[in-house]
């Protein structure tokens, strides 16, 4: 399911290249974010030392993905945004559980964005991606 709403997304964003809006998000911390938003839906590709994460939200809000961690999330809006997650995801061989926390403006602009994945272990549930990003900007370039 994970797969087929990215491929979706992604398909529809490939077939209508002016339909499509990309926004990039910066802050001083050095975290960069690329905001598409598409025919279905929004993705959010987000990058920090190293460490990367993506996110897709259908526009309807009904479902997103957390990819690697969560397909099929439950979204809800928060005074600030919006919230993804799912609680445990059968994820080929692998348990996994995800979340992620978008800090948006009424008009759609990026403020914050965080990420976590984590997979099920022999010992628990240990932490695979975190990453937060706060006070971003948009970077208009030059």
């Amino acid at each position: 399911m994970k797969k087929v709403l990215m491929v979706a997304l992604l398909m529809a964003g490939v077939q209508a290249q002016a339909d499509t809006e990309m926004r990039v998000y910066t802050n001083a911390d050095g975290c960069s974010v690329i905001q598409e938003t598409r025919t279905n839906g929004t993705t959010y590709d987000i990058e920090i030392a190293g460490q990367r994460a993506f996110v897709g939200i259908l526009h309807d809000k009904s479902t997103g993905d957390i990819a690697a961690f969560c397909d099929d999330v439950q979204i809800t809006n928060t005074s600030k945004g919006l919230k993804m997650e799912c609680a445990k995801n059968q994820n080929g061989g692998l348990t996994t559980r995800g979340a992620a926390e978008l800090g948006l403006l009424k008009d759609g602009t990026l403020t914050s964005i965080s990420v976590i994945g984590q997979v099920k272990k022999l010992m628990g549930w240990q932490t695979d991606t975190e990453i937060s990003c706060a006070n971003l900007e948009e970077d208009i370039g030059p």
